[in-house]
Parts: structure tokens; sequence; C-alpha cells
């Protein structure tokens, strides 16, 4: 079931990402295509489609990523309801909280009466149905690369009438990228990571921090996992002696205290980097949202410090 969830969540990205390139290169010629036609048709990242009657005007997130895209997209004025992680841009704050995204006050956020709800793939599935029921149409949003990251953008843009901004959005986040990628094309020997979310639960193949990962010339350990979330014993991190420990939960100074994982020469040498799982930078790096290339180029920074050095 999560096999064939995760191929129509790929199988969405990739109709999106030929939509969105095709899309944008249009306006370049053509202002004329830069308006929604409604009532228009969209396939989410969990291969659900939704139709979008006109435009919306009331509109609920429920990640914060989702609230830093339609921010950035200029529609920050008709958010009516965030979650209680929406911490970013400042402004969001000011917005009415319906609780966390994986338990939100479905009652809540059905007496704001919005037009579309932003969800993430953590929403429940009778909580879809009951606000889909009151009237609302919701979008699910759940990218596990730069690119699709790039794609969700495009597709709230479309869906919101604001094409252009979209547009403008996703050029400078690949303009970014690409001279990132420029600036390290000289690496010859890429650099190996870990990165420990906790308890050594890591991010794999198939996750936005794997793909942010390749994208800054970096070997994941975890490749070989094959699982998106796995978790690595210590005598595995120990046989595959990462350059660079990623820590978003673990403090250096306990790494240094723990048996096995303090024999790491990267930890002996401090090479650690670490975010405290709800910093800002923690946010810039894992966010699937606009913010996502400058988590990267920080990363880099981080992880190649002699060629990146701002």
């Amino acid at each position: 079931m999560i096999k064939k969830k995760f191929i129509s969540m790929l199988l969405a990205c990739v109709m999106i990402s030929s939509s969105a390139t095709s899309v944008c290169a249009a306006q370049d010629s053509n202002s004329d295509t830069s308006q929604t036609q409604y009532p228009l048709t969209i396939t989410d990242d969990l291969g659900t489609e939704v139709t979008i009657e006109k435009e919306p005007e009331k509109i609920v997130s429920l990640s914060p990523a989702n609230t830093e895209t339609l921010f950035a997209l200029g529609a920050g004025d008709k958010v009516v309801g965030r979650t209680d992680y929406c911490n970013y841009p400042e402004e969001a704050s000011d917005i009415a909280s319906i609780g966390s995204y994986s338990e939100p006050n479905t009652e809540l956020i059905i007496s704001m009466e919005p037009d579309i709800v932003f969800a993430s793939d953590y929403i429940d599935d009778s909580i879809r149905s009951q606000v889909e029921a009151a009237g609302a149409k919701v979008v699910v949003f759940s990218a596990n690369s730069i690119d699709s990251v790039e794609q969700d953008i495009f597709t709230a843009g479309e869906i919101l009438n604001l094409n252009d901004k979209a547009c403008e959005v996703t050029d400078t986040m690949k303009n970014e990228l690409s001279k990132l990628q420029s600036d390290l094309s000289s690496i010859e020997d890429k650099k190996t990571a870990f990165i420990d979310l906790g308890s050594f639960y890591s991010a794999g193949p198939g996750s936005l921090l794997d793909d942010v990962l390749k994208n800054i010339s970096v070997e994941n350990i975890t490749e070989e996992s094959g699982e998106m979330w796995p978790q690595l014993s210590v005598e595995k991190i120990i046989e595959k002696d990462p350059d660079v420990y990623i820590s978003l939960y673990t403090t250096p100074e306990e790494l240094k205290k723990t048996t096995g994982i303090s024999d790491l020469e990267c930890i002996k040498n401090d090479s650690i980097i670490y975010y405290d799982g709800l910093s800002p930078q923690a946010d810039m790096i894992q966010r699937a949202g606009p913010r996502i290339v400058e988590g990267a180029r920080l990363l880099a920074q981080a992880i190649y410090p002699d060629i990146i050095t701002e």
C-alpha cells in the first residue's frame, strides 16, 4: 500500500514538473497564459485529482512549508488558518492556529469556511473527508526533492491564479541552485554524511533531505538501506565512517559521550553540523518550501567551507 502511494506521488510530481516548465516558458512569450482558467483540475502529490471551480479567497494551511509557499506567492492575506508550527514569515503568527498539522481541530477548520485547504501527507483521511464534505477543496503537497518542491510551488500558484509569481519564485530557486552547483563543480572527492534525526533514525533515499545532499555533492551513507527513514545501528554508522555527522537532535557534547559514536573520526575532529530540530536552520533544510535552496547552501557551506564561503 505504501509502495503504491509512493509511486503515485512520483508520477504526480513528474506530470506537474512538465506542466510547470512548459507553462512558465509559455508565459515568457505570451502574457495571456498567466491567467488560470477555471474550473482547474490538478493532481496533488498523493495522486488525487482535485477540481477547483473558481479562484480561492480563503485558505487554511496545514503545514509550515505550505504557509511559507503561500506567503512567498503573495497570498498571505488569504490565509485564515495555520498550524502551531507555522512560524515563517513572522506575519504568519498573526493568523489563527488550528492546532498541529497531524491533529488539527477539524471543527475549527470548517468554521473558517475555507475555499481550499493546503495539507501535507500527515492529514488523516477522515479529516480530509470531513473538510471536503463541508465544501472545501483539499490539496496535499508532499515534496520529496527540490524539483518537486518547485513543482508544488508552481501548482499552488496555478490554483490561486498567481502564475507569474510562481514562475518568479521557482525561477529564482532554479538559478540559485544552479549557481550553488556550479560553485561545487570542482569537487572530485565527495564527502559522506550521516543525518541523525534522533535515536539514529535518518533520512534515506526518497526523502527531501537525501535529495538535498545529492544536490550539494554529498553522499548519504544510508543510500544502501533502500528505506526513506532507516534506523542505523551504531555498528553500521561506524562501518560507514562518515566524513560529516549532521545532527538535528543530539548535541555535539552528547555525541562525544555516546559509546561507539564517540570513536568516529568526524566526532573526534568536530566535523559535526548541529541544528536543533526547531531552529531556523533546521527549518530551512527540512521544509519543502521556497527556502529549501537556501537550506542547501547552508549545508554546503558547513560541509565544504573552503569552497562555499558565504
